[in-house]
């Protein structure tokens, strides 16, 4: 803190300037990797894939940016709102693990459940997806569930054993 009470950061607006820099940096290489990686999936798509099948192929990704930003990402991220509103009570480690079970769970289920439809356009050959995966994603919801409450039960005993310890230090 400077002398007038403002951090040193807002006293002096080049204190940080090597952060910004080395953020810049870092973020224009993760920015040109994601392009050479969303160039070589072009590249191979358009190798690989019939030209006949590139619609179905382009329409399946509207239908995943869809169902992630349209009703994936708002269900989580309102999750997230209730269970950090929650972590006043419970603490911040607490809300940290639940959030972990809701982004878990989401991306499991966006990977099964596309299974699971396929499953009944599948041909009549039992051994092309030959697993029950809704019992399956249940199954996995349930040890994910038992999972953090475990872990959640601890962390909140923990963090609450650790609050109500007496001050052994002298002043």
């Amino acid at each position: 803190m400077s002398e007038h009470g403002m951090s040193t950061a807002a006293a002096d607006p080049t204190a940080n300037a090597g952060e910004t820099r080395l953020m810049r940096g870092i973020r224009l290489c993760l920015i040109l990797l994601g392009a050479a990686l969303l160039a070589w999936g072009a590249y191979v798509m358009f190798d690989t894939v019939s030209a006949t099948r590139i619609p179905g192929v382009a329409l399946w990704i509207v239908a995943a940016i869809i169902l992630h930003d349209g009703i994936l990402a708002p269900i989580v991220f309102m999750l997230g709102v209730v269970i950090s509103r929650s972590g006043r009570r419970f603490g911040g480690a607490v809300v940290v693990v639940l959030e972990g079970f809701v982004v878990v769970g989401s991306i499991m289920a966006l990977i099964v459940v596309p299974v699971m439809i396929a499953t009944n356009y599948a041909p009549d050959n039992p051994t092309v997806l030959p697993l029950n995966y809704g019992a399956n994603l249940a199954v996995f919801f349930l040890v994910l569930a038992v999972v953090a409450a475990g872990l959640s039960v601890w962390l909140y005993s923990r963090t609450k054993r650790t609050n109500e310890r007496p001050d052994t230090r002298h002043s």
